[in-house]
């Protein structure tokens, strides 16, 4: 949802491409130029001249929203050293984590040890980082993009590598809700490209999943970790036996 300033700096960039002027508006709303730049430049003002000048510019309030969220510039990744500061600090790295999974700010102090000023300090260093907007009342706006990733071979990824390699698989994957599939043959190049573009589609549905259970109450879900892979690979002990080719 964008917040007024947002709506009004959209608003503005909107008259501006199609060249009405403040003159314009002014006639419009029947009050002078110079009050109309102080509503723009204080960025206060009521709906209904909102609405009036939005009618000026050929847009409803629901068109200049969607303008107005689409013109965010959300960040597709962090600076290394960002990255570095948030798994050097665990409590910082839940809470990241977590405000990314959708989480509210209060539902996450409450379900992990994390002192309640303590973390309006993590807030801000997030804030400051520009991963998220923070508004009164401790809300947050998350500000990564629909296509944010860790960087590649950066301190996130390297951390959640290491426990993957070190503790996901050191399980049976007989428990409830596990379960592990393990296919291997022989394909071609082609073959392995092709079931990327399917592999990409599960990891869509999977994410599709997690915002369908959003609804449901915290307890009643489970922190779960989907791994899929795929590469060119043979166990090293048959590789002792192929012939020089």
């Amino acid at each position: 949802m964008a917040s007024t300033k947002e709506l009004i700096q959209t608003l503005k960039l909107e008259l501006r491409t199609q060249h009405i002027t403040y003159a314009q508006i002014a006639q419009q709303l029947d009050l002078s130029e110079a009050s109309i730049k102080r509503l723009f430049s204080t960025k206060d003002m009521s709906l209904s001249r909102l609405e009036c000048i939005c009618q000026l510019a050929g847009l409803d309030i629901l068109q200049l929203a969607t303008k107005a969220v689409d013109n965010r510039q959300h960040m597709d990744c962090l600076v290394w050293e960002h990255e570095q500061e948030i798994v050097s600090d665990m409590k910082l790295l839940i809470l990241t984590i977590h405000l990314m999974y959708g989480w509210e700010y209060k539902k996450i102090i409450g379900f992990f040890e994390i002192d309640p000023l303590h973390g309006q300090r993590l807030l801000t260093r997030l804030d400051t980082m520009k991963v998220i907007e923070l508004l009164p009342h401790n809300q947050v706006r998350i500000l990564l993009s629909a296509h944010f990733n860790w960087l590649k071979n950066g301190p996130i990824q390297t951390f959640f590598e290491d426990e993957i390699q070190t503790r996901f698989f050191q399980s049976g994957f007989d428990g409830e809700g596990e379960m592990r599939l393990v296919s291997n043959g022989w394909m071609s190049l082609d073959s392995i490209i092709d079931f990327h573009t399917k592999l990409m589609r599960l990891s869509k549905e999977f994410e599709l999943q997690l915002d369908h259970d959003k609804h449901i109450p915290i307890e009643k879900r489970k922190g779960t970790t989907l791994v899929v892979a795929i590469r060119p690979w043979t166990l090293d002990i048959f590789k002792a036996y192929r012939k020089e080719r």
